[in-house]
């Protein structure tokens, strides 16, 4: 399984956190990926990140949720799908996920406030993220349900303690 990264900056201070590159977005994806056999056979996997401010951010957010203020994170897949249903579909051999787009003041504020580390949180909302491309939600306490234990089952394996 192969990975295509496009990572765009649009707010200098995304510099200061060196660990998110390539190789890392690479990582947490296929930690995740790997854990539903639908993807083994997937060669190509592409993923967009966009990481920004709360200006660009709650330019989205109005524009695709109707929504007038910042958020932290937005996921924009590129298929619907039904993580209840991923086991029935055979993913073509190159696949394109979706984007994903990041609010730098959101996540550091947020960060903060829990007394959790930058890196800690954006790889928490990262793997989020990623979850809700390829399907997962949590729009009542039993999805939600599932998708936090997901989260907390690969935050480990990055030591990460549950942020639930």
């Amino acid at each position: 399984m192969q990975f295509t990264i496009d990572l765009i900056k649009h707010d200098k201070a995304w510099n200061n956190h060196k660990f998110i590159n390539k190789n890392f977005v690479k990582k947490v994806l296929k930690t995740v990926l790997t854990r539903f056999p639908s993807f083994n056979n997937t060669e190509n996997i592409e993923l967009a990140l966009l990481l920004t401010n709360n200006a660009e951010i709650t330019i989205l957010n109005k524009n695709f949720r109707q929504k007038d203020k910042p958020t932290n994170v937005l996921s924009f897949p590129d298929q619907e799908l039904d993580w209840r249903k991923l086991e029935k579909i055979k993913f073509e051999a190159e696949l394109y996920i979706g984007d994903i787009a990041f609010a730098y003041e959101v996540i550091k504020k947020e960060a903060e406030e829990n007394n959790n580390s930058f890196e800690n949180h954006f790889t928490h909302l990262l793997v989020h993220a990623i979850l809700h491309l390829i399907g997962f939600d949590h729009m009542n306490e039993q999805e939600a349900a599932v998708m936090e234990q997901h989260e907390i089952e690969i935050l480990q394996q990055f030591n990460i303690p549950s942020p639930y």
